[in-house]
């Protein structure tokens, strides 16, 4: 696929009735049967609702369960919280309905004390009816089943062989996705890389440094469609770079500026089945939406 046959086109940004929702780097799930984003602010601990045409229809306060951290939405469409009810408490994830009414807590357990030592996750996944529970920080990605009971985990930082040295010296994962077969897409912009992590634990990855097209500066979230094509935020390009299942650069959009079609510091993003891309950004700018060709 020529990369330049690619396209990539501004839609609109999420909004509510005072115009656009000026989020400030939020996480984001997209519903794929319904077309619905949610998206978790954690400048007002607050989940909040756009349909698919991206107007706000709902909006419910999570301080309720503790500081939420990060979020995912089950099968049935509840909410998924990974929460702390106080500073140093254990996390805990909290289930409730998309009005925000609690339904269940789960407690994790039955980490071994390799992995539980000093690990204060702060991103979830669910797929596949497991819970991945990730530490930026630590490079750690845990995984339980749907009950909270420990099945395995990845120490991130001993498959790319970080000492202890080099992991205080760089800045951790900034971003982080598990696909619908289980493998860990993360980025580390010090190394200006992807990695990809398998369920078997075989480690690949790929990414120069660079400012051409194609090339990473500071590679931050990262996210795949159905399709396996690979979305990578660039903060410094403030633009979206994406590349084909086999990891070659098929177009980058975004780009500094002000204007509705630019990106102001892009990080987290998300995709759905229909070529559309959410990005988050800073300077209130909340979440673009693109419409992303890649089929040309």
């Amino acid at each position: 696929m020529n990369a330049l046959a690619a396209k990539a086109s501004y839609l609109y940004s999420l909004s509510n009735f005072d115009g656009t929702a000026p989020f400030n780097w939020v996480r984001m799930n997209v519903d794929g049967a319904t077309g619905e984003v949610s998206v978790a602010d954690p400048a007002t601990q607050s989940v909040v609702i756009f349909n698919k045409f991206g107007m706000q229809i709902f909006d419910f306060d999570t301080s309720q369960f503790g500081n939420v951290v990060d979020f995912a939405v089950d099968n049935e469409g509840n909410f998924l919280l990974l929460n702390y009810q106080y500073p140093g408490s254990r996390p805990t994830l909290t289930k409730c309905n998309y009005r925000g009414e609690f339904i269940s807590r789960t407690e994790f357990k039955g980490f071994p004390p390799d992995m539980a030592s000093g690990f204060s996750p702060n991103r979830l996944f669910f797929k596949n009816s497991r819970f991945y529970l990730a530490s930026d920080s630590k490079m750690k990605i845990v995984l339980t089943d749907s009950n909270g009971i420990f099945q395995s985990g990845y120490d991130l930082a001993a498959l790319i062989k970080f000492d202890e040295k080099m992991i205080q010296s760089n800045t951790g994962i900034f971003g982080l996705t598990v696909d619908n077969s289980g493998r860990i897409l993360f980025t580390i912009p010090s190394l200006f890389t992807v990695f990809i992590v398998s369920p078997d634990g075989t480690l690949t990855s790929f990414g120069k440094r660079g400012s051409s097209p194609g090339k990473f500066n500071i590679a931050s979230g990262i996210a795949e469609d159905d399709k396996g094509n690979i979305y990578v935020t660039d903060k410094l390009k403030c633009a979206v770079i994406v590349f084909d299942r086999d990891y070659n650069f098929k177009t980058e959009f975004g780009y500094r500026g002000d204007n509705m079609d630019n990106l102001i510091v892009p990080n987290d993003l998300a995709v759905d089945n229909n070529g559309k891309v959410y990005v988050s950004q800073l300077r209130g700018r909340g979440v673009s939406v693109f419409a992303v060709n890649l089929d040309q």
